[in-house]
C-alpha cells in the first residue's frame, strides 16, 4: 500500500526497467546500455504501486524491454483493474525486433504499441538504427502482424528527426502501402540532447528552424494519408516526464535537463505534497500521443 503521507504520482509514468538494447542508436536518450536491469521483484512491485495510485497510463520502454524475460508478467500486472475502476493504459515502446512468438505473449496486455521508423531512405534509416539488419523490415513486419491479428492494440509510429534523416523522415508513411496498416498516430520527435544524443549532437542535431521545416513536410504527408500527426519539441520537454529507471531511480526533466530525485520507493515515503512534474503538461504529452480508442 501507498504510505499515508506520500509524494503524489503523476497521472502518466515512463517505466524504463532495462538499459540494455540490441541496437546502438546514436540519438538514444534512454538509460545507458550497461546499466543493470531492474529485478523482476522490483518491477512487479512498482507496477502494483502504480495501480494502487490509480496512475492512468504507463509507457514501458528502455533500452529494449522485450529483452526482459519477465515482461509478459509486468504488462499483465499493469493491466489489472485499478482501485478506482477501469484499467491503466499500457504502452510498449519497442524497437520491433522481438520475434512474433515473444510478442504474442505481450500484445494481449497492451493498449498501444510504439514502433520506430526513421526514414524512407534505407541508408538513412540504417545509419540511425544501428546494430541489427534489416531493422526497418522487421519493424514493418511487426506492424503488419499487429494490424492483421491484434486489432485491439493501437499503433504509434515514432520518427526522430536528425541531420542524417531530414530528407527521408517526411516520407516514412510511404513505406506502408496498404492503408489498413497505417498507424493510429505518427509522432515526429526533435532529437533530445541527452545520454547518447548528447554524445553525438555535433553531427546529429538540427536547429529549431530546420526541424520545423521537416515538421511542415511531415504534416503534409500525414494529411495526405489521413494519419494523426503529433510533434515533440524539446521546448515542451520540461515537466512532461516522470521516468523510473532500471536502478529504481526517479528521473524528471526541468529547464536544466534530466534531474535524478532518488529511489522510487524512498521517494514515495516522503511527506511532500508538491507534484514532481507539471500535471497538465504530463497529461497532454501522453494523451495526445496515445489517445482514447
Amino acid at each position: 500500500m501507498l504510505p499515508q503521507h506520500s509524494v503524489p504520482l503523476p497521472p502518466f509514468v515512463d517505466l524504463r526497467p532495462i538499459g540494455r538494447c540490441n541496437l546502438s542508436c546514436p540519438f538514444c536518450f534512454g538509460p545507458r546500455h550497461e546499466v543493470p536491469s531492474m529485478s523482476r521483484e522490483d518491477a512487479l512491485r512498482i507496477a502494483s504501486v502504480l495501480r494502487q495510485a490509480n496512475v492512468r497510463g504507463v509507457v514501458v520502454s528502455g533500452g529494449e524491454p522485450t529483452l526482459l524475460p519477465y515482461l509478459p508478467e509486468l504488462v499483465e500486472e499493469l493491466r489489472k483493474p485499478l482501485p478506482g475502476g477501469g484499467r491503466m493504459r499500457v504502452v510498449l515502446s519497442t524497437n520491433g525486433l522481438a520475434p512474433h512468438p515473444t510478442m504474442k505473449r505481450i500484445l494481449p496486455h497492451l493498449s498501444w504499441l510504439a514502433l520506430p521508423l526513421e526514414s524512407a531512405d534505407a541508408e538513412e534509416h540504417k545509419a540511425l538504427r544501428t546494430g541489427v539488419a534489416p531493422h526497418r523490415d522487421k519493424a514493418l513486419d511487426l506492424l503488419r502482424e499487429v494490424r492483421k491479428n491484434h486489432r485491439y492494440v493501437q499503433v504509434k509510429l515514432g520518427t526522430v528527426v536528425t541531420r542524417v534523416n531530414s530528407a527521408g523522415a517526411p516520407r516514412v508513411l510511404d513505406l506502408i502501402e496498404d492503408r489498413k496498416w497505417l498507424p493510429d498516430v505518427w509522432k515526429v520527435y526533435q532529437m533530445s540532447e541527452t545520454n547518447y544524443g548528447a554524445d553525438n549532437k555535433d553531427w546529429l542535431s538540427l536547429g529549431n528552424d530546420e526541424f520545423e521545416q521537416v515538421v511542415k513536410k511531415c504534416r503534409a504527408a500525414a494529411k495526405n494519408r489521413s494519419v494523426k500527426l503529433r510533434v515533440y519539441r524539446n521546448s515542451t520537454r520540461a515537466g512532461s516526464y516522470f521516468f523510473i529507471d532500471p536502478d529504481c531511480q526517479v528521473v524528471v526533466i526541468d529547464e536544466t535537463g534530466e534531474r535524478r530525485l532518488g529511489n522510487f520507493f524512498s521517494l514515495l515515503a516522503q511527506d511532500n505534497p508538491e507534484p514532481l512534474v507539471l500535471p497538465e503538461r504530463n497529461a497532454e504529452n501522453f494523451l495526445e500521443t496515445y489517445p482514447d480508442q
